[in-house]
């Protein structure tokens, strides 16, 4: 039974939307870091780019949960604030609602951190994304940008950055 001539004209086109929207959705390059905005802040932050990260982190301190509970992991849909600050120490205080808790293996053992959402902006691209709140203090970068960032929109290209620390 051979078939109607409507079936190969639907065929085409679903091949030819599904190939003009694929050429349509070019993903931008980035570098092994990248200026961040994070829009809750109003501030720039040199970010790593870090391919081995599932989810995004941001320097937090002095993080308090309203009406919090002892289990971190009870405090999901409550408010938190925090105390962030990039590497200029240009520092913003933050609420936003807990939208999970991230169990998180390390070189120093599993924690549980507060994930939240915020919005990051980037050359025109603006993705809210979870992020969780560590004390970054120690560290170079204050804002790492894990795979949730980068799924869907960026290539990770080591061999360009914008500014080191």
């Amino acid at each position: 039974m051979t078939k109607p001539l409507s079936f190969y004209l639907s065929l085409f086109v679903m091949l030819f939307i599904t190939a003009s929207c694929s050429l349509n959705t070019k993903k931008q390059t980035v570098g092994e870091t990248a200026r961040i905005l994070v829009a809750e802040t109003r501030n720039n932050y040199l970010a790593r780019i870090d391919t081995g990260a599932r989810i995004t982190s941001i320097h937090a301190t002095n993080i308090t949960v309203k009406d919090g509970l002892a289990e971190k992991t009870d405090n999901v849909g409550k408010l938190v604030s925090f105390v962030t600050g990039n590497e200029n120490q240009q520092q913003s205080k933050v609420t936003a609602t807990i939208a999970e808790v991230a169990k998180v293996r390390n070189a120093q053992g599993v924690e549980y951190r507060y994930v939240v959402n915020l919005n990051l902006l980037w050359k025109g691209d603006n993705k809210t994304v979870l992020v969780n709140l560590r004390d970054r203090s120690a560290m170079t970068y204050k804002l790492l940008i894990g795979r949730n960032w980068l799924a869907d929109d960026f290539i990770v290209d080591v061999n360009q950055s914008e500014g080191v620390i």
